[in-house]
């Protein structure tokens, strides 16, 4: 379906923008940041990457020009302006050789481990197709959206229950901007692997300043193998793990001994705890001299060590966060307490200061989507529809959904409990569940109250307060009253505090002790932290399942070789022999990934095996059809159809597909009540095709509601049945309907479809 050329040509712009992006990032870190070396260096580099480009991607979105040429050349002109602007830039010296210690080792091989599981995931995606709900319902139809329409400002209405058009965009955009350079959605499958690298070099990160990287690593990938995030995340385009990798990298660059806020926390005399000194250029985050007591942050003054600069790294944490909120409105609530650590740990009369670095970086990370809402509704949080008596502006729905009820709600039903949270933590963690979540909140406590320094302390405070803001997060138990079936799919609104809380338990070992009973200390912990990944996450399956060698495929191009690579350059391998390693390892996946690709459009929601169909409820024979249908515009009626409604964009994503309601006052977005104005509807949306479906029924799935939009049809002679599979018809539209032609059957409705209440 993708010849040979147009894939090379694919291949070529993806890596240009990638080169371009990752040069600009690099040569601003080491302009703006020259201390930073090593790994939290490199995090910051991804994290200002990734901001480059969803800038530039809005940029041109908000003008109507966001194509692919136009952002990769946007992307090179800024690469040539940086390279200009900043001369040869401060060349980043190679760090000291430093020995490859077991636990660095054992944690190469967790990061392989956790790697190859959701390459398991992903190879099953590969085999039918992108499965997951919310990845059909909005996540890639926001995607498919904004890059066939060039534009970042419309809002694209999925159904008539939810307001999700409102949610922030971040990840959508992402996956945008792979389907502007291939065409097609390939890239998706793949994108949030790119999130758990970042995630585990954010909790590296964490445990570098205290010798502790390799635990931190392993503690958090217990999170980052569970059950909820692997049959989620991977082979689809969820972006909780985007979100909860932006809040881990915020906390590692603030602990990271070279930003301004462990500058002052270390600086601060000999009241405060005894804190490492370390060989600069050490990059395994061993101490040096574990019982110096007065480090002095500033021992190689500098105009570059300056307020500014250190400004800069608190302002690349906030960006983090920025991007963080930008991704899901459900990060909120860490963000809100990482904003209050920032001016707490801020020394008194640069309060204000680090404030405003902080703040414009998040807003610029995050803002335009909620800037967006303020413009279309007047509140940029549209969910959000009162503050205490205060009633704000909000989109007002006709239909429902599942109740929103909070896990708070539940807080003393034993039976709930007993019947749905327990199986539901179960399910998410596996059978060692209670370790996981005990060990979560314990992270937090002894950071908390036992940290190395105010940093970690408070920190520790951010992981316990978004543990406690799940519990009072609306949806977290969605369900009818008494029976919250969403709990156990919502766990992870949980995952960034959950995961926070893990890679802050190993910090709480003192280095003050014996050598000898330190190193026994940490390969214990080591050796438990291995245990629960395998027995709770059950990452063994990698060995067991079918795809098992896809799984091992994915581990050894995304860890291993890369990783074999970079400590071949911390022995001393030269700089242009790595670099030659990784294009030709660049080159080996863009080869395997042409076939790959061959494969799985041809496999793409084809639907053949009963077992694995896709998405169901009726569509299979629906999704079936489009799969040969291009550039058609096709209507869409009946919730079923709106909240699965990716499969219909075709396989080339050519098609437009479109949910037919009626707008209202603020964002509102509800189901035609008439068939009249269905007709009507109809004809100004200019349809070639019209599905309509049932009301899905969030409480019970098996049993869908009426919905009355095929009835509206019947004796219209502009439709034709072209493929129907029980209450899912595709019709073909050959003309014009006639709204005065509706019949007493097709009577206005009395009652708008709803939830049944239990």
């Amino acid at each position: 379906m993708v010849s040979a050329g147009s894939y090379v040509l694919s291949v070529v712009l993806l890596a240009l923008l990638v080169v371009s992006l990752g040069f600009s990032a690099v040569r601003l870190r080491r302009r703006l940041l020259p201390e930073w070396e090593g790994a939290p260096a490199h995090l910051v580099e991804a994290i200002t990457g990734v901001a480059l480009l969803i800038w530039l991607s809005e940029l041109l979105g908000v003008v109507g020009l966001f194509y692919a040429g136009a952002l990769v050349g946007a992307s090179g002109a800024l690469a040539a302006a940086i390279a200009l602007a900043s001369g040869r830039g401060g060349r980043q010296g190679q760090a000291a050789p430093a020995s490859l210690s077991g636990t660095i080792l054992i944690a190469i091989g967790v990061v392989a481990l956790v790697f190859a599981h959701w390459g398991l995931t992903a190879a099953d995606a590969l085999g039918r197709g992108i499965f997951n709900f919310d990845s059909l319902w909005y996540h890639m139809p926001f995607a498919t959206e904004m890059a066939t329409s060039h534009s970042v400002t419309g809002i694209h209405y999925t159904e008539t229950v939810f307001t999700n058009w409102f949610y922030p965009q971040n990840s959508e955009l992402l996956h945008s901007v792979g389907i502007l350079l291939t065409e097609r959605d390939t890239l998706s499958l793949f994108l949030n692997f790119g999130w758990l690298a970042i995630a585990f070099l954010a909790a590296w990160c964490i445990g570098r300043p205290y010798g502790q990287g390799p635990l931190c690593v392993v503690a958090a990938a217990i999170v980052l193998s569970s059950h909820t995030l692997v049959v989620r995340e991977p082979g689809a385009a969820k972006n909780d793990v985007m979100a909860a990798a932006l809040l881990l990298a915020t906390i590692a660059i603030l602990v990271s001994r070279e930003t301004y806020l462990a500058r002052v926390a270390w600086g601060r005399g000999a009241g405060q705890a005894r804190r490492p000194v370390f060989r600069r250029g050490s990059d395994l985050g061993r101490p040096h001299n574990a019982e110096a007591k007065n480090p002095a942050p500033d021992r190689h003054p500098s105009p570059t060590t300056g307020p500014a600069s250190q400004m800069l790294s608190l302002a690349v944490a906030g960006l983090a966060t920025g991007l963080a909120v930008g991704t899901k409105s459900t990060a909120l609530a860490m963000a809100a307490a990482l904003t209050v650590a920032v001016i707490a740990l801020a020394p008194a009369g640069g309060r204000w200061v680090a404030a405003g670095w902080w703040t414009l970086a998040a807003l610029a990370g995050g803002g335009y989507w909620y800037l967006r809402n303020l413009i279309v509704v007047g509140n940029p949080l549209p969910q959000l529809e009162s503050l205490g008596p205060t009633s704000l502006p909000h989109p007002e729905r006709l239909q429902s959904g599942r109740p929103d009820f909070s896990i708070a709600h539940y807080a003393t039903d034993t039976g709930v409990w007993r019947d749905y949270f327990g199986p539901g933590l179960h399910d998410a963690f596996g059978a060692l569940w209670p370790l996981v979540v005990a060990g979560a909140v314990a992270g937090a406590l002894l950071a908390l109250f036992r940290g190395r320094d105010r940093i970690v302390r408070w920190m520790g405070g951010v992981a316990l307060f978004g543990m406690v803001a799940y519990l009072f997060t609306p949806l977290s138990a969605a369900g009818a009253e008494g029976a919250p079936t969403g709990f156990e799919i919502n766990i992870r609104y949980a995952v960034p505090a959950l995961l926070a809380g893990l890679a802050l338990l190993p910090l709480a070992f003192p280095l003050s002790r014996p050598k000898s009973v330190r190193v026994g200390w940490e390969w214990g912990l080591l050796a438990a932290l291995a245990a629960v990944l395998v027995l709770t996450d059950r990452s063994d399956a990698v060995l067991r399942d079918p795809d098992r060698l896809a799984g091992l495929l994915v581990a050894l191009l995304a860890v291993v070789l890369p990783a074999g690579l970079l400590l071949a350059r911390r022995r001393g391998a030269g700089r242009g022999a790595v670099l030659a390693g990784f294009a030709v390892l660049a080159l080996a996946v863009a080869a395997i990934g042409y076939p790959v690709q061959r494969d799985y459009l041809d496999d793409r929601f084809r639907n053949d095996d009963p077992d694995r169909a896709i998405p169901g409820m009726g569509l299979d024979s629906a999704y079936r059809w489009a799969r040969g249908v291009e550039d058609a515009r096709i209507g869409l009626a009946g919730t079923t159809a709106g909240f699965l409604q990716y499969g219909f964009y075709g396989t080339d994503l050519s098609n437009r597909a479109r949910y037919l309601g009626a707008k209202g006052p603020h964002g509102a977005f509800n189901a035609i009540p008439s068939c009249g104005e269905f007709r009507t509807a109809v004809n100004a949306a200019g349809l070639d095709y019209l599905v309509t479906a049932p009301f899905l029924n969030f409480i019970h799935p098996e049993n869908p509601i009426r919905s009355p939009e095929a009835g509206w049809l019947r004796g219209e002679p502009a439709v034709e049945a072209v493929d129907r599979d029980g209450q899912v018809t595709v019709w073909r539209v050959r003309g014009l309907l006639d709204p005065s032609a509706c019949s007493l059957a097709n009577a206005p409705l009395r009652r708008i479809p709803q939830q049944p209440p239990s």
